[in-house]
């Protein structure tokens, strides 16, 4: 005599199996995504809050909290021009007209650099300080994203040993690398060639001043940025690109009139 085997049961089973593997799945990507999000907190507070600046190029590791009383030195200066500031947020709204009371500890950073603080006590202080500002406008922080460019800076500074082994990604790499090496030398000719000829395009050695002028020594990133990147001299009558580069107005245009937009 035949048994009948019940049919419902295999499927009830394979459904089960999908739930189970569905909830393993998303608890998986949940755990990434605060993996992510711890990661992208940790690089956060390497970050100045004012500038963006990492604190690592400071050799002396300093840093301020956003939020707070001022530090003893500051609270000193500003007793000398009887200022009422006392807490940081109120300094920094003055100082970078930026309101730190509104922030999110997942998308602002919560300290700022020694060169900010700088800055601040330039504001209140008479005293000559050669002290500058690393960036045009002040840091607009948004949240992360796949794209976060916090996360890529970060990633880019990570040494190679520290990353996972992957002898097919290793291979690909090698690949792209020696491509790179192959053109990188032909590249860099055309870069200094095209440079070269729009230097003499401009021919403005007799009417712009060159940065070997300057009497103090600032910084690199300062020089360049109050530099013809045409030219190299100090800015004369500046013009800004949509890109935000900056030219002097007569180098521009002959570059222009001859080798085109």
């Amino acid at each position: 005599m035949d048994v009948a085997v019940p049919v419902a049961e295999k499927p009830l089973l394979a459904d089960t199996d999908l739930n189970h593997n569905k909830q393993a799945l998303e608890k998986d990507a949940d755990n990434l995504k605060m993996q992510e999000n711890a990661a992208h907190q940790a690089n956060l507070q390497q970050l100045c809050r004012i500038c963006g600046v990492s604190f690592k190029t400071d050799r002396y590791k300093r840093s301020h909290p956003v939020h707070g009383p001022v530090d003893s030195e500051t609270q000193g200066l500003l007793r000398k021009k009887e200022k009422r500031a006392t807490s940081w947020p109120d300094l920094i709204a003055k100082v970078f007209k930026i309101d730190v009371r509104g922030d999110i500890d997942t998308i602002h950073p919560t300290r700022f650099c020694h060169n900010c603080w700088s800055i601040i006590h330039r504001k209140f202080s008479n005293a000559p300080c050669e002290v500058y500002f690393p960036r045009n406008s002040t840091m607009d922080w948004k949240s992360h994203s796949p794209n976060c460019t916090v996360c890529y800076t970060a990633r880019r500074g990570v040494k190679r040993k520290n990353q996972p082994s992957n002898l097919q990604l290793g291979k690909r790499l090698k690949i792209i690398a020696e491509r790179a090496r192959k053109t990188k030398g032909v590249k860099k000719q055309v870069q200094v060639n095209n440079k070269n000829l729009m230097k003499k395009i401009a021919n403005c050695k007799k009417i712009h001043l060159s940065t070997k002028l300057l009497a103090v020594d600032y910084p690199a990133d300062f020089v360049k940025s109050i530099s013809c990147q045409v030219c190299e001299h100090i800015l004369a009558d500046p013009v800004e690109t949509t890109c935000s580069h900056l030219f002097c107005r007569t180098c521009i245009l002959k570059c222009l009139k001859v080798m085109g937009s």
